[in-house]
């Protein structure tokens, strides 16, 4: 398993990104907008506002995103952190002990982007995005 901090931003994580890429020396791998989600259906001038980046600086990586349009970015809750598994069935297994008392934003299902993926915030009010990625 990894641990990656995941940044939500109010339509500017592209700006954030850039400016952590300078901060901490690193570089701004991908960035995946809005436009390219599959089957989302998202307001005209939100196409391209991030949907998901990732910036590597060293041995640490970062994700990046504008929270969906008309969510609102609370500072201080605008951190989560993600899973990334090794195998779908530990994710399975983390996903049911997390979601006991949990406020599920997106049950464990496979996505557009190849993963097994779901978010939740905790009984203990942490957010968590589970990631199996299929090789």
């Amino acid at each position: 398993m990894k641990l990656t901090p995941y940044l939500m931003f109010q339509g500017n994580a592209e700006e954030a990104m850039h400016y952590y890429a300078h901060a901490l020396g690193g570089e701004i791998e991908m960035i995946q907008r809005y436009i390219d989600g599959k089957g989302m259906t998202i307001p005209e001038h939100y196409a391209n506002k991030v949907l998901h980046g990732r910036l590597k600086a060293g041995t640490l990586a970062f994700y990046f995103s504008d929270t969906f349009p008309g969510q609102q970015v609370t500072r201080g809750d605008q951190v989560s952190l993600t899973i990334e598994f090794d195998s779908e069935e530990r994710t399975d297994q983390v996903y049911e002990i997390l979601k006991v008392g949990a406020e599920v934003r997106m049950p464990l299902q496979q996505t557009f982007w190849g993963a097994k993926y779901a978010k939740l915030i905790d009984r203990y009010g942490i957010q968590w995005d589970l990631n199996y990625h299929y090789s």
